[in-house]
């Protein structure tokens, strides 16, 4: 039994490398390239709170050597905020909330004129509400911080998708 799972195995994985799959970030593999070019990306100042969340968050993320200094591609983020009560109770008081944080992102060529790509990229969190005013805040502050992190990560995978081809 043991000797067919490992052929069967061992088949499962060769039919996996005939498929011609590379992992986006290989060391490798030719998609290597990807973080050469998000390396060479300058993430521009956002503005606002979440706006530097989300800048830090991507610097962290294409640029993880620091600041290029000549960049190939510049990055430019709006952002978006809207709130929405979801649970009402008897009193009519909102008992929840959903936070939604938009990034319209254009990928600009070295002079910041030409754009290259655009996207978009959402991520929603929730929060309860509660007596307590300080626990409103800060239960609303990670909310807003959760949802940052969530859509720099997804504009860094778009990017990094889009830079593979």
């Amino acid at each position: 039994m043991s000797l067919f799972k490992s052929l069967s195995t061992l088949a499962l994985l060769l039919l996996v490398t005939a498929c011609g799959f590379q992992p986006l970030y290989g060391e490798q593999t030719s998609n290597r390239q990807v973080t050469t070019k998000l390396a060479a990306t300058y993430v521009m100042p956002i503005d606002g709170r979440v706006g530097q969340i989300v800048r830090n968050e991507l610097l962290d993320r294409v640029s993880p050597k620091g600041i290029p200094a000549q960049s190939k591609y510049r990055l430019r983020v709006k952002l978006s905020e809207r709130k929405q009560g979801l649970a009402i109770d008897t009193d009519d008081s909102t008992n929840r909330y959903n936070l939604t944080i938009y990034a319209k992102y254009s990928l600009l060529d070295s002079t910041g004129k030409e754009i290259i790509y655009r996207g978009t990229a959402q991520s929603i969190a929730s929060y309860n509400v509660v007596s307590s005013d300080f626990a409103n805040l800060s239960a609303e502050i990670n909310a807003r911080k959760r949802s940052a992190l969530v859509v720099a990560e997804e504009i860094h995978r778009q990017l990094s998708v889009y830079l593979s081809r």
